[in-house]
């Protein structure tokens, strides 16, 4: 007789029961256990029941996270394929990404009073990127990128409603958050970029040229640029320029409405009569060319009577002749 029939083996007990016997035995001791239990179970293992709302409930939990990170919500990132071919957070249903975004983004605006907005392409600002823009034909139209944006209504905007994170405190938070607007706004007023030099010659106006409430101005300015709220440019096809554009998730955070606020906060007390005149012209545009150029724009490109008459050039406005020539004089 061989070894191997020799070995004895182990004795089959009848009595154990199987996963599914266990789980039907789960439901008979315990009928008050709500359905969405298992299914958060079976979403856990691997997404195995592939509904919309589990599949939103995480792409929810996913965008809080991403959020409270300051990173950008990417569908790469989303729907990327693990070693066995399956997404990380939609599991085997990647081709439902459109129906779990929105609802997802449903029940943000529903519960949080928010909404994924997508991010806008990087500008090509250098002669370099858009000679390499211009060449490639497949470059994407979409960023494929989104990040949260507050949707309640003014009323329920008040520091009292919405205070700032606590994480690492809340007196930091506050001054990274007016440190970020007031530098988008000095690019913005400045005609959408703003040079090294006059930035910190602005920054040492306000004592901050060195260091900040939060940490060196240096560090600040890497971190606003690694969370996409500025965008800095160095140029070396002739003498190395260095400039300052507003990046893409501060064109989504700030924006033109929000800097023009802030203007009209700081200005508040002051006897300007044509204040909106300048803060038009600072932002670029004629009197009332902001809403004429929303009307005239359909899919993001402007019509020729946009072009032609609402922008106007950066910079202050130029004196009259006749003060001119009284200087001279």
């Amino acid at each position: 007789m061989s070894l191997a029939s020799r070995k004895r083996r182990a004795p089959v007990d009848d009595d154990i029961p199987t996963p599914s016997q266990q789980r039907s035995g789960a439901r008979e001791q315990y009928p008050d256990r709500s359905a969405d239990a298992e299914d958060g179970e079976e979403e856990y293992g691997g997404h195995a029941s592939g509904s919309t709302a589990q599949l939103a409930k995480s792409l929810v939990r996913y965008a809080l996270a991403c959020e409270y990170a300051r990173i950008p919500i990417k569908r790469q990132d989303v729907a990327q394929k693990g070693a066995q071919e399956r997404s990380l957070l939609l599991g085997a249903h990647s081709r439902q990404f459109r129906q779990v975004f929105d609802a997802a983004n449903s029940q943000l605006l529903d519960t949080f009073g928010m909404e994924m907005v997508e991010l806008p392409n990087k500008e090509k600002t250098t002669i370099r990127q858009k000679r390499a823009a211009a060449a490639s034909e497949s470059q994407s139209k979409t960023s494929n990128q989104w990040v949260l944006r507050n949707v309640l209504p003014e009323a329920f905007r008040a520091p009292e409603i919405i205070p700032p994170p606590r994480i690492p405190n809340s007196e930091l938070e506050s001054a990274y958050v007016g440190l970020y607007t007031m530098v988008i706004a000095l690019i913005s007023l400045s005609g959408g970029t703003l040079s090294e030099g006059k930035l910190d010659r602005f920054l040492k106006r306000m004592n901050a040229h060195h260091n900040t409430p939060v940490d060196s101005t240096e560090e600040i300015l890497k971190r606003m640029v690694k969370e996409g709220y500025i965008v800095r440019v160095k140029d070396t096809s002739g003498d190395e320029v260095v400039d300052y554009y507003v990046g893409p998730r501060g064109k989504v955070e700030v924006g033109e409405d929000a800097v023009a606020n802030m203007v009209r906060t700081v200005y508040s007390g002051s006897s300007i009569e044509d204040l909106e005149q300048r803060i038009s012209r600072s932002l670029g545009f004629a009197e009332g060319g902001r809403s004429q150029q929303r009307e005239s724009t359909v899919d993001g490109d402007a019509t020729p009577q946009a072009q032609n008459g609402v922008r106007r050039g950066v910079g202050r406005p130029g004196r009259r002749r006749d003060e001119d020539e009284d200087e001279d004089d």
